[in-house]
């Protein structure tokens, strides 16, 4: 499928560097990571400025919405460095819905946070609900959502016994840091 190279990349860094948690794999990668204490709109934002790469994100996310972000950025990181080499990934760009370049970076943050494995045993043992999925792996619903949803394109998975929405490529545009220690 379209998106296997996505796959790939995101369990490629997993298989590299042991770790699935994305504030180790900013310091791994010399990803500097800034922190934004006076955005009101801005979730996170990935940046190339004079060869160096740099992630700035809010400070006042609710910690699952902050990994969830900061593996977004990753994934703009590792799949779309040359472009912003020119271009910065802010929210003028980000958060328009059909924007493929936001698509891969939520595909690349659902495989790097979400073990193949774990969800589909947890598929498995009953968990039915994109809900409780999303409770269990402490991440947020539409990444479970999308994690699903590509596991299946790949083959991953012969049907699925959960009952999903579709993902919605913007899921994160709804997040405001103000409000997202709200987030359960």
């Amino acid at each position: 499928m379209a998106n296997d190279w996505i796959y790939e990349k995101a369990n490629a860094l997993v298989k590299k560097y042991f770790t699935r948690d994305p504030l180790e794999l900013t310091q791994i990668l010399n990803i500097h990571l800034e922190e934004m204490s006076d955005t009101t709109v801005l979730l996170g934002m990935y940046q190339i400025i004079q060869r160096n790469r740099f992630i700035f994100l809010s400070s006042n996310l609710h910690p699952n919405i902050r990994k969830v972000v900061l593996a977004h950025e990753i994934g703009h990181d590792q799949l779309h460095r040359k472009y912003a080499k020119k271009n910065a990934f802010h929210e003028v760009s980000v958060f328009r819905e059909l924007n493929h370049y936001e698509i891969e970076a939520n595909i690349f943050a659902a495989h790097l946070l979400i073990d193949d494995k774990e969800i589909i045993r947890l598929l498995e043992n009953g968990f039915v609900s994109d809900r409780s999925l999303a409770d269990e792996l402490g991440v947020e619903i539409n990444l479970v959502n999308l994690k699903i949803s590509e596991l299946y394109k790949m083959g991953k998975l012969s049907s699925s016994p959960c009952t999903i929405e579709r993902p919605k490529a913007d899921f994160l545009k709804n997040y405001n840091p103000i409000n997202c220690s709200e987030v359960q």
